[in-house]
């Protein structure tokens, strides 16, 4: 069975960094202003994809202005599986939100450097290449163009 295991918040939503788990029975309990609301609606984009209809009015910043302001903006998605964990990794680039399918569990180093520093894109991540465990990573953008690297 599939679920969504884990949601990473990178310099995304005034986030620098937070690992959110989702296994199990989760609760959201907080005062105005404390990011109940990001968070539910970053879930509500990793199961619809579709901006607007996540509830954001229309006088406040946009989807991708909001969650994405930064070259360095992440929301990372791991999924669990039966046979182990992959990434669904959102970050803009090229002026658009798109995703990279990482077949691997999230690991903190692949966005974060050894000073504690977040990777300027999402090109110069670390992400794994591929590996005989890995069958690729593929790039998805609203432009519906896929690649492989």
């Amino acid at each position: 069975m599939r679920y969504l295991n884990k949601i990473i918040f990178l310099n995304s939503a005034h986030i620098p960094y937070a690992e959110v788990k989702l296994d199990g029975n989760v609760h959201f309990i907080g005062t105005q202003g404390v990011g109940k609301s990001t968070l539910l609606r970053a879930l509500l984009f990793f199961y619809n994809a579709d901006k607007l209809k996540l509830g954001i009015p229309k006088e406040k910043k946009s989807f991708d202005a909001f969650y994405f302001s930064y070259s360095n903006s992440y929301i990372i998605y791991e999924v669990m599986r039966e046979n182990g964990a992959y990434c669904v990794v959102a970050a803009k680039s090229q002026g658009r939100v798109s995703f990279r399918f990482v077949d691997a569990s999230f690991e903190r180093d692949w966005f974060i450097n050894e000073h504690n520093e977040a990777n300027v894109s999402v090109e110069n991540a670390r992400l794994p290449r591929k590996s005989p465990s890995m069958r690729c990573i593929v790039t998805l953008s609203s432009a519906t163009t896929v690649s492989r690297t």
